[in-house]
Protein backbone atom coordinates (compact mmCIF):
# COMPACT_ATOMS: atom_id res chain seq x y z
CA UNK A 1 0.00 0.00 0.00
CA UNK A 2 2.72 2.71 0.98
CA UNK A 3 4.63 1.71 -2.34
CA UNK A 4 0.82 2.50 -4.50
CA UNK A 5 0.73 5.47 -2.45
CA UNK A 6 4.20 6.57 -2.95
CA UNK A 7 3.72 5.88 -6.84
CA UNK A 8 0.48 8.01 -6.82
CA UNK A 9 2.15 11.19 -5.27
CA UNK A 10 4.81 10.99 -7.57
CA UNK A 11 2.11 10.80 -10.62
CA UNK A 12 0.42 13.34 -9.63
CA UNK A 13 3.97 15.83 -8.54
CA UNK A 14 4.99 14.88 -12.22
CA UNK A 15 1.40 15.41 -13.85
CA UNK A 16 1.00 18.98 -11.41
CA UNK A 17 4.33 20.27 -13.24
CA UNK A 18 3.73 19.15 -16.68
CA UNK A 19 0.24 21.10 -16.36
CA UNK A 20 2.24 24.13 -14.59
CA UNK A 21 4.54 23.95 -17.35
CA UNK A 22 1.97 24.67 -20.06
CA UNK A 23 -0.24 27.31 -18.66
CA UNK A 24 2.70 29.30 -17.56
CA UNK A 25 3.14 29.49 -21.32
CA UNK A 26 -0.16 31.58 -20.81
CA UNK A 27 0.30 33.84 -18.51
CA UNK A 28 1.24 37.55 -18.81
CA UNK A 29 1.10 40.41 -17.20
CA UNK A 30 2.12 43.96 -18.81
CA UNK A 31 2.36 46.17 -15.96
CA UNK A 32 5.12 48.32 -15.15
CA UNK A 33 6.40 47.27 -11.36
CA UNK A 34 7.77 49.75 -9.02
CA UNK A 35 10.04 48.21 -6.40
CA UNK A 36 9.75 48.67 -2.55
CA UNK A 37 11.79 47.46 0.54
CA UNK A 38 10.11 44.28 2.92
CA UNK A 39 11.39 43.08 6.38
CA UNK A 40 13.96 40.21 6.62
CA UNK A 41 17.40 40.17 4.98
CA UNK A 42 18.20 42.24 2.18
CA UNK A 43 15.04 41.17 -0.02
CA UNK A 44 13.07 43.62 -2.17
CA UNK A 45 9.88 43.12 -3.90
CA UNK A 46 7.61 44.85 -6.33
CA UNK A 47 4.09 46.00 -6.25
CA UNK A 48 2.23 46.00 -9.10
CA UNK A 49 1.88 49.71 -10.16
CA UNK A 50 -0.53 51.87 -12.40
CA UNK A 51 1.73 54.47 -13.68
CA UNK A 52 2.43 54.49 -17.62
CA UNK A 53 6.30 54.16 -18.83
CA UNK A 54 8.28 56.79 -17.65
CA UNK A 55 8.87 58.47 -21.04
CA UNK A 56 11.73 61.10 -19.88
CA UNK A 57 13.95 58.37 -20.15
CA UNK A 58 14.48 58.85 -24.04
CA UNK A 59 15.46 55.62 -24.88
CA UNK A 60 15.56 55.33 -29.18
CA UNK A 61 13.97 52.77 -30.79
CA UNK A 62 16.91 49.47 -30.35
CA UNK A 63 16.32 45.55 -31.11
CA UNK A 64 16.56 43.40 -28.12
CA UNK A 65 17.42 39.62 -27.67
CA UNK A 66 16.08 37.86 -24.28
CA UNK A 67 18.24 34.36 -25.00
CA UNK A 68 17.32 32.07 -22.06
CA UNK A 69 17.72 28.12 -21.15
CA UNK A 70 14.25 27.69 -21.42
CA UNK A 71 11.23 30.16 -21.08
CA UNK A 72 8.84 27.56 -19.94
CA UNK A 73 7.89 25.96 -16.43
CA UNK A 74 6.90 27.66 -13.42
CA UNK A 75 10.02 29.82 -12.57
CA UNK A 76 11.31 30.27 -16.13
CA UNK A 77 7.73 31.14 -17.27
CA UNK A 78 7.37 33.96 -14.59
CA UNK A 79 11.17 34.97 -16.62
CA UNK A 80 9.57 35.25 -19.79
CA UNK A 81 6.39 37.07 -18.80
CA UNK A 82 8.21 39.74 -16.96
CA UNK A 83 10.56 40.05 -20.01
CA UNK A 84 7.92 40.31 -22.67
CA UNK A 85 5.83 42.67 -20.21
CA UNK A 86 9.04 44.89 -20.94
CA UNK A 87 9.07 44.56 -24.27
CA UNK A 88 5.50 45.38 -24.66
CA UNK A 89 6.05 48.22 -22.68
CA UNK A 90 9.09 49.43 -24.68
CA UNK A 91 7.42 49.04 -28.37
CA UNK A 92 4.34 51.41 -27.36
CA UNK A 93 6.89 54.22 -25.57
CA UNK A 94 9.65 53.82 -27.55
CA UNK A 95 9.15 51.91 -30.78
CA UNK A 96 11.98 49.15 -29.37
CA UNK A 97 11.85 45.67 -30.78
CA UNK A 98 12.57 42.09 -29.45
CA UNK A 99 12.04 38.72 -28.96
CA UNK A 100 12.78 36.37 -26.72
CA UNK A 101 14.08 32.73 -27.18
CA UNK A 102 15.34 29.17 -25.75
CA UNK A 103 16.33 26.04 -26.97
CA UNK A 104 13.40 23.21 -26.76
CA UNK A 105 15.55 21.56 -24.38
CA UNK A 106 17.43 23.12 -22.11
CA UNK A 107 20.34 21.58 -21.47
CA UNK A 108 20.95 22.29 -25.26
CA UNK A 109 24.33 24.57 -25.35
CA UNK A 110 24.75 24.10 -28.85
CA UNK A 111 21.71 25.64 -29.72
CA UNK A 112 21.96 28.15 -27.50
CA UNK A 113 25.49 29.46 -29.22
CA UNK A 114 22.92 29.48 -32.71
CA UNK A 115 20.63 31.18 -30.75
CA UNK A 116 23.22 33.76 -29.48
CA UNK A 117 25.17 33.77 -33.18
CA UNK A 118 21.48 34.48 -35.12
CA UNK A 119 20.76 37.25 -32.36
CA UNK A 120 24.14 39.04 -33.53
CA UNK A 121 23.39 38.79 -37.47
CA UNK A 122 19.96 39.89 -37.19
CA UNK A 123 22.29 43.32 -36.02
CA UNK A 124 20.74 43.39 -32.81
CA UNK A 125 21.32 46.35 -30.18
CA UNK A 126 22.02 44.17 -26.98
CA UNK A 127 21.24 40.69 -25.55
CA UNK A 128 19.91 39.75 -22.30
CA UNK A 129 21.50 35.97 -21.94
CA UNK A 130 21.01 33.11 -19.21
CA UNK A 131 23.03 30.65 -19.67
CA UNK A 132 22.50 26.91 -19.37
CA UNK A 133 25.83 25.81 -19.53
CA UNK A 134 28.95 28.34 -17.83
CA UNK A 135 31.73 26.47 -19.34
CA UNK A 136 30.72 25.90 -22.78
CA UNK A 137 28.72 29.28 -23.57
CA UNK A 138 31.30 31.07 -22.01
CA UNK A 139 34.38 29.24 -24.29
CA UNK A 140 31.82 30.75 -27.30
CA UNK A 141 31.44 34.23 -25.88
CA UNK A 142 35.14 34.50 -25.46
CA UNK A 143 35.91 33.41 -28.95
CA UNK A 144 33.08 34.95 -30.89
CA UNK A 145 32.68 38.13 -29.51
CA UNK A 146 35.87 39.88 -31.11
CA UNK A 147 36.64 44.12 -31.21
CA UNK A 148 34.79 44.35 -34.42
CA UNK A 149 32.14 42.46 -33.19
CA UNK A 150 30.69 43.24 -29.59
CA UNK A 151 27.30 43.24 -29.10
CA UNK A 152 26.66 43.85 -25.44
CA UNK A 153 25.31 40.80 -23.59
CA UNK A 154 23.85 41.54 -19.87
CA UNK A 155 24.03 38.12 -17.48
CA UNK A 156 21.22 37.03 -15.69
CA UNK A 157 20.29 34.21 -13.31
CA UNK A 158 23.62 33.07 -13.50
CA UNK A 159 27.30 33.32 -14.20
CA UNK A 160 29.24 32.67 -17.74
CA UNK A 161 32.95 31.58 -17.27
CA UNK A 162 34.24 34.17 -19.75
CA UNK A 163 36.21 37.57 -19.61
CA UNK A 164 35.26 38.69 -22.48
CA UNK A 165 33.85 42.47 -23.20
CA UNK A 166 31.10 42.04 -24.52
CA UNK A 167 29.94 41.07 -21.02
CA UNK A 168 28.81 44.51 -19.49
CA UNK A 169 26.84 42.98 -16.44
CA UNK A 170 25.18 40.66 -14.42
CA UNK A 171 21.57 40.56 -12.82
CA UNK A 172 21.18 38.09 -10.71
CA UNK A 173 20.86 37.63 -7.14
CA UNK A 174 22.77 37.14 -4.29
CA UNK A 175 23.22 33.36 -4.21
CA UNK A 176 25.42 33.29 -1.02
CA UNK A 177 23.45 35.07 1.11
CA UNK A 178 20.39 33.04 -0.05
CA UNK A 179 22.05 29.86 0.28
CA UNK A 180 23.17 31.46 4.14
CA UNK A 181 19.27 31.72 4.14
CA UNK A 182 18.57 28.41 3.32
CA UNK A 183 20.39 27.18 6.14
CA UNK A 184 18.88 28.93 8.79
CA UNK A 185 15.67 27.62 7.44
CA UNK A 186 17.00 24.02 8.18
CA UNK A 187 18.37 24.64 11.46
CA UNK A 188 15.00 25.89 12.09
CA UNK A 189 13.26 23.16 10.93
CA UNK A 190 15.55 20.67 12.52
CA UNK A 191 15.81 22.19 16.05
CA UNK A 192 19.34 22.74 14.88
CA UNK A 193 20.33 18.88 14.97
CA UNK A 194 20.01 16.16 12.85
CA UNK A 195 21.22 15.15 9.35
CA UNK A 196 21.45 17.35 6.11
CA UNK A 197 22.08 16.99 2.70
CA UNK A 198 22.38 19.64 -0.02
CA UNK A 199 21.63 18.90 -3.37
CA UNK A 200 24.02 21.43 -5.55
CA UNK A 201 23.66 22.41 -9.11
CA UNK A 202 27.18 21.77 -10.28
CA UNK A 203 30.88 23.25 -9.07
CA UNK A 204 31.47 25.01 -12.22
CA UNK A 205 29.01 28.04 -11.64
CA UNK A 206 30.22 30.10 -8.90
CA UNK A 207 26.34 31.64 -8.80
CA UNK A 208 25.28 27.48 -8.45
CA UNK A 209 27.69 26.32 -6.16
CA UNK A 210 27.17 29.34 -3.47
CA UNK A 211 22.86 28.36 -3.33
CA UNK A 212 25.03 25.37 -1.51
CA UNK A 213 28.29 26.44 0.29
CA UNK A 214 26.29 29.24 1.34
CA UNK A 215 24.05 26.78 3.67
CA UNK A 216 26.56 24.46 4.66
CA UNK A 217 28.94 27.50 5.57
CA UNK A 218 25.94 29.15 7.96
CA UNK A 219 25.34 25.40 9.33
CA UNK A 220 29.08 24.66 10.07
CA UNK A 221 28.76 28.81 12.29
CA UNK A 222 25.31 28.19 13.82
CA UNK A 223 23.91 24.52 13.80
CA UNK A 224 27.10 22.65 14.28
CA UNK A 225 25.30 19.51 15.73
CA UNK A 226 23.80 19.16 12.30
CA UNK A 227 25.96 16.48 10.11
CA UNK A 228 26.61 17.10 6.60
CA UNK A 229 25.60 13.45 4.83
CA UNK A 230 27.56 14.19 1.87
CA UNK A 231 30.75 15.22 3.46
CA UNK A 232 32.36 18.38 2.58
CA UNK A 233 31.01 19.02 -0.76
CA UNK A 234 27.23 18.95 -1.60
CA UNK A 235 26.22 16.35 -4.10
CA UNK A 236 26.25 17.56 -7.63
CA UNK A 237 22.91 16.71 -9.03
CA UNK A 238 24.11 17.73 -12.65
CA UNK A 239 26.79 14.96 -12.66
CA UNK A 240 24.64 12.15 -12.29
CA UNK A 241 21.06 11.25 -14.25
CA UNK A 242 17.29 11.86 -12.88
CA UNK A 243 17.25 8.21 -12.34
CA UNK A 244 20.98 8.20 -9.96
CA UNK A 245 19.27 11.74 -8.07
CA UNK A 246 16.00 10.01 -7.06
CA UNK A 247 18.29 6.70 -6.24
CA UNK A 248 20.80 8.71 -4.01
CA UNK A 249 18.10 10.09 -2.05
CA UNK A 250 16.20 7.31 -1.48
CA UNK A 251 19.14 5.67 -0.77
CA UNK A 252 20.36 8.01 2.01
CA UNK A 253 16.76 7.93 3.80
CA UNK A 254 17.69 4.21 3.78
CA UNK A 255 21.11 4.48 5.31
CA UNK A 256 20.92 7.54 7.75
CA UNK A 257 17.80 6.18 10.55
CA UNK A 258 16.47 9.89 11.74
CA UNK A 259 15.53 13.09 10.92
CA UNK A 260 17.18 14.65 7.62
CA UNK A 261 17.13 18.06 5.97
CA UNK A 262 16.98 18.03 2.49
CA UNK A 263 18.37 21.70 1.09
CA UNK A 264 18.21 22.12 -2.87
CA UNK A 265 19.81 24.48 -5.12
CA UNK A 266 17.08 25.12 -7.66
CA UNK A 267 12.83 24.42 -7.97
CA UNK A 268 13.49 21.43 -10.38
CA UNK A 269 15.75 19.56 -7.50
CA UNK A 270 12.92 20.52 -4.92
CA UNK A 271 10.53 18.15 -7.24
CA UNK A 272 12.95 15.18 -7.61
CA UNK A 273 13.22 15.33 -3.25
CA UNK A 274 9.57 15.74 -2.99
CA UNK A 275 9.28 13.04 -5.43
CA UNK A 276 11.90 10.79 -4.23
CA UNK A 277 10.59 11.52 -0.56
CA UNK A 278 6.82 10.50 -1.33
CA UNK A 279 8.44 6.85 -2.20
CA UNK A 280 8.86 6.32 1.85
CA UNK A 281 6.50 5.29 4.94
CA UNK A 282 4.77 7.70 6.20
CA UNK A 283 6.31 7.60 9.61
CA UNK A 284 9.50 8.24 7.63
CA UNK A 285 8.38 11.24 5.51
CA UNK A 286 7.50 12.70 9.50
CA UNK A 287 11.51 12.61 10.09
CA UNK A 288 12.18 14.37 6.63
CA UNK A 289 12.28 18.61 5.87
CA UNK A 290 12.82 19.84 2.76
CA UNK A 291 14.12 23.83 2.28
CA UNK A 292 13.78 24.74 -1.26
CA UNK A 293 15.29 27.22 -3.69
CA UNK A 294 13.10 29.58 -5.84
CA UNK A 295 9.68 29.43 -5.69
CA UNK A 296 6.56 29.10 -8.10
CA UNK A 297 3.13 28.19 -7.32
CA UNK A 298 4.19 24.75 -6.95
CA UNK A 299 6.20 25.66 -4.38
CA UNK A 300 3.13 27.51 -3.17
CA UNK A 301 1.41 24.04 -2.85
CA UNK A 302 4.53 22.29 -1.55
CA UNK A 303 4.08 24.58 1.55
CA UNK A 304 0.41 24.63 2.19
CA UNK A 305 0.89 21.04 1.81
CA UNK A 306 3.72 20.23 4.17
CA UNK A 307 5.60 18.54 1.70
CA UNK A 308 8.29 21.57 2.07
CA UNK A 309 9.04 23.19 5.27
CA UNK A 310 10.27 26.80 3.13
CA UNK A 311 12.18 27.84 0.36
CA UNK A 312 14.14 31.33 -0.84
CA UNK A 313 12.80 32.34 -3.57
CA UNK A 314 14.32 35.33 -6.34
CA UNK A 315 11.77 37.23 -8.08
CA UNK A 316 11.64 36.10 -11.32
CA UNK A 317 9.13 38.49 -12.59
CA UNK A 318 11.46 41.32 -11.92
CA UNK A 319 14.39 39.50 -13.69
CA UNK A 320 12.71 39.13 -16.60
CA UNK A 321 11.56 42.49 -16.55
CA UNK A 322 14.35 44.72 -15.48
CA UNK A 323 16.93 43.22 -17.49
CA UNK A 324 15.28 44.65 -20.61
CA UNK A 325 15.39 47.89 -18.85
CA UNK A 326 18.64 47.56 -17.55
CA UNK A 327 19.93 46.75 -21.17
CA UNK A 328 17.75 49.96 -22.50
CA UNK A 329 19.51 51.92 -19.86
CA UNK A 330 23.48 50.59 -20.98
CA UNK A 331 22.32 51.57 -25.20
CA UNK A 332 21.23 55.09 -23.76
CA UNK A 333 24.22 56.11 -21.46
CA UNK A 334 27.07 53.36 -22.02
CA UNK A 335 27.07 52.71 -18.45
CA UNK A 336 25.39 49.83 -16.61
CA UNK A 337 26.03 48.48 -12.86
CA UNK A 338 28.27 45.56 -13.25
CA UNK A 339 26.12 43.38 -10.62
CA UNK A 340 22.62 44.60 -9.81
CA UNK A 341 21.22 42.44 -7.62
CA UNK A 342 17.63 40.50 -8.05
CA UNK A 343 15.43 40.73 -4.92
CA UNK A 344 14.86 37.61 -3.14
CA UNK A 345 12.21 36.73 -0.10
CA UNK A 346 12.05 33.76 2.32
CA UNK A 347 8.61 32.09 2.41
CA UNK A 348 7.39 29.56 4.76
CA UNK A 349 4.11 28.47 6.09
CA UNK A 350 4.00 30.12 9.18
CA UNK A 351 4.96 33.92 7.37
CA UNK A 352 2.76 33.08 4.05
CA UNK A 353 0.07 35.78 5.22
CA UNK A 354 2.82 38.52 5.75
CA UNK A 355 2.27 41.83 3.60
CA UNK A 356 5.84 41.58 2.81
CA UNK A 357 5.38 37.89 1.67
CA UNK A 358 2.01 39.10 0.04
CA UNK A 359 3.50 41.53 -2.39
CA UNK A 360 5.95 39.10 -3.97
CA UNK A 361 3.20 36.43 -4.13
CA UNK A 362 1.80 38.87 -5.70
CA UNK A 363 4.34 39.72 -8.23
CA UNK A 364 4.53 36.44 -9.34
CA UNK A 365 0.55 35.66 -10.10
CA UNK A 366 0.59 33.55 -7.56
CA UNK A 367 -2.26 34.97 -5.34
CA UNK A 368 -4.34 37.94 -6.59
Amino acid sequence: MEAEKGNDMKRFFALTLAVAMVMMMFVGCSKKQENSSVAGGSSQVSEPGNSAVDTSKGYGAYKLAAIYGSITGDYWGIVYNGCMAALDELKTAYGVDGYCMAPANSNDYTLQMDLIETAVLKKVDGIVLSVNNADSIGAFITDFFTEDNMTPILLIDKSCNTTSKAIIGQEMSMTYEMGKDCGKLAAEAMGSKGNFVTLGISPENQNWAERSTGAIDYLKENAPEMVHIPGENPYWMTQVTEDQQLAYIQDTITSNPGPICFITSSEGYTNIAVAAISEVSAERQAEIQVVGFDFSKTGYNLIQSGAMYGAVGQNPYLMGHDSIYHMCDYLKTGEIAEFTAVPYTVVTKNNLEDPSVVEYLKTMGIVA
